[in-house]
C-alpha cells in the first residue's frame, strides 16, 4: 500500500506530494489516508510495518508480580511495603543475610504495581476484603432500581435507630432513649409510602409501617396537626410485594397471617447485601440528613460520640416522640413532593402511573397489626402493662374470664378486647395523654412521687394532730380535780344543767 510513497523520495520533503499519493493509495486499497500515512511514518522510523512484540517480562518483574499476588492480594491485608519486603526476604536474601545486588528497588516495585494497574484490579478488593464487600460496595452498578419494578406496589423496607435521644411525653425531664424508624419505599417511583416512628423494633413495628403505608396519609398527618393534600402523599392501599432482608421481624406469625389474608408477597434478599435494596437505604440517609443539622444540640448524636471527653448527648434531649414524628413527616413530605428526580417528584411519578392497590379497612388492619396479650377481667377492670382499663361496653363480659386483648405500644390510652363476635374498646382510667410502653415507667414514677408527697403531707398532718391532742390532754391533767362518787341519775341532771349553761 505504501510502496509508491517509498519509491518517491520527494514524498519525504514535499508535504503536498506525500498527501496526494497517500490519498490515491487509500482510494485504491479502500482505506483511509490517515492509515496510509501512519504506516508510511512507521516504516520510515523503524524499517518495519508491524510493531515489535513486547518482550517477555524479566525475572525481576515476574518476582514482583508473584509477590503482589501472593502477599498483597491476601486476606492478611499486608501493606504494599510489607509485600515488597517479603519478596526481598523470599527471593533476594542469601543464607548469610546478604542482599543480592540485582534486587528491585522500592521505587521499581511501586512503579510496576501502579504501571500495570494492580491498584484497579477487582481481584485486589476480593482477595483483601472478600467477595461480599466487593459485590456490595465496589462492583459495577448498571441501570437503576426503578427499572427493576416498572409499576408501583413493590415496597422496599428497612429500619434504623435514629441518631437522637428523646424525652418522655409525660415527664420531659426523663430521657427514654432513641426511637426506631421503619420506612417502606416504592421501588418504581422512589416514593416513601409508609413510615413507623416508635420504640419497637419487632414484628409490631413492621406491621405498623405496612398499615400506615396502606392508610390515608391526609388523616394520618392530621393526627399530628399537619395539613396536606392527597397529591403530596398519594399512596393508599395494600402493596403487592415487600422487599427486605432476612430480619426476623419480617417472618413472625402475625406477619404471615397478614400475608395470607391480603395476598402480600415477601421477597427475601441475601444477607449482608444492602445494595440490593439501595432505594430504601438511601431514603433513610436522606431522611436523617434532612433533619439532623437543625437538631444539633437537642439530643442528636454526632460523629465521634464514643471518643473520650465527648458530649453526653442524652443530657441535650429536648424532643418527645410526637415532636420527632412531626419532624419526620415534614422531611418525608419534602422527599416525596419537593425533591426532583428526572424532572418529576416521586409523588408526580406515582400519580402519573396511577397504581391500583388493594383497598383495606383501616380500622380492621390497624387492630390486626397490634400485638396480642391476655388479661383477666375483674371488678376493677382489666390490668395491662401495669395500667387499669374499663371496657366501653361490658355487655356479654363475665368477671373472672380471661380475654385476648390487642394494644398499640406507642399509645396505651386505649386497648381492644378481641371477642368472638365483636371488638370491645377499653380506655385507661388513669391517663388522658398519649403514653407508650417505654413511657409507662415514667407515668408510674410520677405517680410514685405524687404518692410520696401525699404520704409526707399525711404524716405531717397526723403528727400535728397528735401533738394538739397531747397538749389538750396535758392541760386537762394539770387542772384535774377529785371526782366524787356519782350515779347515773346525777350524771343526767348535771348534763342537763351543763347544756343549759352552753345555750
Amino acid at each position: 500500500m505504501i510502496q509508491p510513497l517509498l519509491n518517491c523520495d520527494k514524498c519525504i520533503s514535499d508535504k503536498s506530494q506525500r498527501y496526494r499519493m497517500a490519498a490515491e493509495a487509500a482510494q485504491q486499497h479502500q482505506t483511509t489516508t490517515r492509515r496510509i500515512l501512519r504506516l508510511y511514518y512507521r516504516y520510515l522510523a523503524t524499517g518495519r510495518l508491524t510493531q515489535k512484540r513486547t518482550q517477555q517480562a524479566s525475572k525481576s518483574n515476574q518476582m514482583i508480580e508473584r509477590a503482589i499476588r501472593r502477599y498483597y492480594f491476601g486476606a492478611k491485608r499486608l501493606s504494599l511495603r510489607s509485600a515488597y519486603e517479603m519478596m526481598l526476604l523470599e527471593d533476594y536474601v542469601g543464607p548469610e543475610g546478604e542482599m543480592d545486588s540485582d534486587a528491585p528497588t522500592w521505587s521499581q516495585f511501586r512503579h510496576y504495581y501502579y504501571g500495570h494497574g494492580f491498584h484497579r484490579d477487582p481481584q485486589k478488593i476480593i482477595a483483601r476484603e472478600g467477595l461480599t464487600k466487593y459485590q456490595r460496595d465496589h462492583r459495577p452498578a448498571w441501570g437503576s432500581s426503578a427499572g427493576w419494578r416498572s409499576q408501583p406496589g413493590s415496597y422496599q423496607m428497612d429500619a434504623t435507630q435514629a441518631d437522637i435521644y428523646l424525652v418522655s411525653r409525660q415527664d420531659r425531664s426523663i430521657v427514654v432513649g432513641r426511637p426506631y424508624i421503619y420506612l417502606a419505599v416504592d421501588t418504581a417511583t422512589h416514593l416513601i409510602a409508609g413510615v413507623y416512628v416508635g420504640y419497637s423494633c419487632d414484628e409490631t413495628a413492621v406491621m405498623a409501617c405496612i398499615a400506615q403505608a396502606a392508610s390515608d396519609k391526609v388523616e394520618y398527618c392530621a393526627r399530628y396537626g399537619i395539613e396536606i393534600t392527597q397529591e403530596q402523599w398519594p399512596s393508599v392501599g395494600m402493596p403487592t410485594e415487600i422487599i427486605t432482608d432476612q430480619g426476623r421481624e419480617f417472618f413472625g406469625p402475625r406477619m404471615s397471617e397478614m400475608c395470607r389474608r391480603y395476598g402480600l408477597e415477601v421477597l427475601t434478599l441475601p444477607p449482608f447485601r444492602p445494595d440490593f435494596k439501595g432505594t430504601v437505604e438511601k431514603s433513610i440517609d436522606l431522611l436523617q440528613q434532612r433533619y439532623k443539622p437543625m437538631l444539633r444540640g437537642r439530643g442528636v448524636i454526632e460523629e465521634g460520640a464514643q471518643e473520650r471527653w465527648a458530649t453526653d448527648y442524652r443530657t441535650q434531649a429536648t424532643l418527645d416522640l410526637d415532636d420527632f414524628t412531626r419532624i419526620v413527616i415534614h422531611s418525608i413530605l419534602y422527599l416525596n413532593s419537593g425533591r426532583i428526580l428526572d424532572d418529576k417528584t416521586p409523588a408526580e411519578r406515582w400519580l402519573e402511573l396511577s397504581p391500583r392497590l388493594m383497598a383495606v379497612n383501616p380500622q380492621e388492619l390497624h387492630i390486626q397489626t397490634l400485638p396480642r396479650d391476655t388479661a383477666k377481667l375483674t371488678r376493677k377492670g382489666i390490668r395491662v402493662n401495669r395500667m387499669w382499663y374499663a371496657p366501653d361496653d361490658a355487655d356479654g363480659l363475665t368477671i373472672g374470664n380471661v380475654y385476648t386483648i390487642a394494644y398499640d405500644p406507642s399509645d396505651l390510652r386505649c386497648i381492644h378486647m378481641i371477642l368472638a363476635d365483636r371488638i370491645c374498646p377499653c380506655h385507661a382510667v388513669e391517663i388522658g395523654q398519649p403514653v407508650s410502653v417505654c413511657e409507662v415507667d415514667a407515668v408510674h414514677e410520677a405517680a410514685k412521687k405524687s404518692r410520696g408527697v401525699a404520704r409526707a403531707k399525711e404524716t405531717a398532718s397526723s403528727i400535728a394532730t397528735t401533738q394538739a391532742i397531747r397538749s389538750i390532754v396535758e392541760y386537762a391533767d394539770k387542772h384535774r380535780e377529785t371526782i366524787r362518787e356519782v350515779n347515773g341519775e346525777q350524771i343526767k341532771q348535771e348534763q342537763m344543767r351543763e347544756r343549759g349553761r352552753l345555750t
